[in-house]
C-alpha cells in the first residue's frame, strides 16, 4: 500500500463524514496538525500509531479502513450500528416518527449555520 492510497483512503473517509481538514485535526489531540494534514496529502508516510489515532477520529476500525472494496457509506461506527440495529427493532409508527424527528434536528442544524 502506497502513501497516496493511504491518503486517498483518510480523504475518502472523511469527506463521508463530512469532516473537513481542520475538524479532523482537532479531532486527533494526540497527533500534531501538520502530521494529519501531510496525512491527507501524501506528503510522508506516518507511523501506525497516528494512522490509529486518524481512525479513531474517522470512527472506523483499522481492518475497514484497508477494506478498500467497503464503501465510506458502509463502514459504521459501534454507535452507528446500536442506532440501526435499534431503528429495527420498532414498529413503523415508532420509525415514522423517529424519521421525523431526525428531520426536524437537521433542519435546526441548517438554521444554526
Amino acid at each position: 500500500m502506497t502513501v497516496l492510497e493511504v491518503s486517498c483512503r483518510i480523504n475518502e473517509l472523511a469527506e463521508a463524514k463530512n469532516l473537513s481538514r481542520y475538524a479532523l485535526a482537532a479531532q486527533c489531540p494526540e497527533v500534531v496538525r501538520s502530521t494529519v494534514y501531510n496525512a491527507l496529502s501524501a506528503k510522508q508516510s506516518m507511523k501506525l500509531e497516528t494512522l490509529i489515532y486518524i481512525c479513531e477520529a474517522l470512527q472506523v476500525s483499522l481492518k475497514d479502513f484497508f477494506d478498500f472494496d467497503k464503501k465510506p457509506e458502509e463502514i459504521y461506527s459501534g454507535e452507528e450500528r446500536l442506532l440501526i440495529n435499534d431503528y429495527r427493532k420498532l414498529d413503523r409508527d415508532q420509525k415514522q416518527r423517529t424519521f421525523g424527528y431526525m428531520q426536524a434536528m437537521l433542519e435546526d442544524n441548517k438554521r444554526r449555520k
